[in-house]
């Protein structure tokens, strides 16, 4: 049986329908809701449905600790022994959370991943990715990435625009947006690294999975609906969050003071990659 995840800060009206298709999904045996942020009215609402919903749980009163501690926060609770980390802004399909937990039991360390579509049924970027180097960074926020292998250097590190594997394959790197794993192995690994504070923190969980001979696994069946444009969080607030993460994880994982220097000197290149590309959106 599965222990659903789901941290929340101002999601939006989403939040709602998110919440009752995990409820409906098949396997789940418990809904933890770790509220890092919610108008009183919604919170209330929210209690109320936990007062008529068992299954149902709402773990508050922290404040905004962040996306990777209040994952954390919310595996402490879960008393299943598979965990899903779903968005709050993410729509499951009845079947999905079963489809990506049944491949977490190959292997004792298998991080799950499944395939994110937009309201108009198209892969989104994030699902599956290549490795996350520094290189593949600015080829991307520069715009110069192309999909396929034939690209070489220059492939896109987002594989949503090439063909949808038919069964599930490994990739270095899945959403945690969706995703699945055995709670023995997410308290082996870690959980998620508390210095992320938004973004970024699945890639490393990624890695981090690799790294302790573990295995990251895309399920292109098991499928959810993502809903963006609900947050009543400031969208420039997201972007800068998600530059930090993105310095940090690359410092983190630089592997000589030429590492640490490359980092430095691609900084200046990603922030501006970052707010072209938010102007842009605009």
């Amino acid at each position: 049986m599965i222990s659903a995840i789901v941290v929340t800060y101002h999601t939006g009206p989403i939040l709602s329908a998110s919440l009752q298709a995990l409820l409906d999904a098949e396997a789940c045996a418990e809904l933890i809701l770790v509220d890092n942020g919610n108008h009183p009215t919604v919170l209330a609402d929210l209690r109320d449905w936990a007062g008529r919903e068992p299954r149902l749980q709402i773990v508050s009163g922290h404040g905004n600790i962040g996306f990777a501690r209040g994952c954390n926060l919310g595996a402490q609770h879960a008393t299943q022994p598979v965990l899903a980390f779903v968005n709050p802004d993410c729509v499951v399909r009845p079947q999905t959370l079963l489809l990506m937990a049944r491949q977490t039991r190959e292997a004792p360390m298998i991080l799950a991943g499944g395939c994110i579509r937009d309201t108009q049924g198209r892969e989104q970027r994030g699902g599956r990715r290549g490795e996350m180097t520094l290189w593949a960074a600015l080829v991307s926020f520069a715009g110069l990435a192309r999909p396929g292998v034939e690209a070489g250097v220059w492939r896109d590190v987002n594989r949503n625009r090439e063909p949808l594997p038919v069964t599930a394959i490994e990739m270095p790197v899945v959403s945690g947006a969706l995703m699945v794993t055995q709670a023995a192995a997410f308290q082996r690994i870690g959980g998620f690294d508390p210095g992320f504070f938004l973004h970024v923190e699945d890639i490393d969980l990624c890695k981090r999975y690799w790294r302790a001979g573990g295995k990251v696994v895309f399920v292109p069946e098991a499928q959810a609906e993502h809903v963006g444009g609900t947050s009543q969080v400031a969208s420039w607030r997201v972007e800068i969050a998600k530059i930090h993460s993105f310095l940090r994880y690359f410092w983190k994982y630089a592997r000589s003071p030429v590492g640490h220097l490359a980092v430095i000197f691609a900084a200046p290149l990603l922030i501006l990659g970052f707010f072209v590309r938010f102007a842009l959106k605009k």
